[in-house]
């Protein structure tokens, strides 16, 4: 093709770039409508999953346990699940070892059984969460007072996660049964102790 050398100069028509404002008005109007869709789904199918709670088994640690512990070592026979187990020294327990026993129940309420031959104010308050022994029995049930003639005592701290527990020092070794559940929950517990 010849060149003829005239080239011919584009004349403005007064609207510059109308097109091109009106592309990206849409897409923004498109996106915010896709975006808009999408929270509306997210927010009517979302729900938070709570923590799965992990059954763990005894009979391992417990045998083991119980060939090394200079006591008899207790499982609690209950229908609550056991979500922890440890034969271990703890902070407090002045390098004896501790066999602890973590419950989930039912109604989510923690449940937890503690031997060892320590015995210190400071394992005490270790495994009572700071518990204070209890000075007056009245308030408490009476199915849990009978315990207190075998030895038993009560105690409890006053945070918000009341924590209560009960303590038995019995042929050098302690035993402590807490949890979060009401009085009841322990005294049952403290009755239900059997050997694994």
């Amino acid at each position: 093709m010849a060149d003829d050398g005239q080239v011919s100069t584009p004349k403005p028509t007064g609207r510059p770039m109308r097109g091109l404002r009106q592309n990206v008005g849409d897409m923004v109007r498109s996106m915010a409508v896709v975006l808009a869709v999408v929270g509306v789904v997210l927010l009517v199918t979302w729900r938070p999953q709570p923590d799965p709670i992990k059954e763990v088994s005894l009979e391992p640690l417990v045998t083991f346990a119980s060939s090394q512990a200079g006591f008899p070592v207790f499982v609690i026979d209950t229908e609550a699940q056991p979500t922890s187990v440890r034969w271990e020294s703890t902070e407090a327990s002045d390098g004896q070892l501790v066999w602890h026993v973590g419950y989930v129940s039912s109604d989510e309420q923690y449940l937890q059984l503690s031997q060892s031959l320590a015995d210190s104010d400071t394992y005490l308050a270790e495994q009572t969460v700071d518990g204070l022994r209890l000075a007056d029995y009245a308030n408490l049930p009476g199915t849990v007072q009978e315990l207190t003639t075998d030895g038993w005592v009560p105690f409890e701290n006053g945070s918000i996660d009341a924590r209560r527990s009960l303590v038995r020092t019995n042929d050098g070794s302690t035993t402590i049964i807490s949890g979060t559940g009401p009085w009841s929950d322990l005294g049952d517990a403290a009755r239900s102790l059997v050997l694994p």
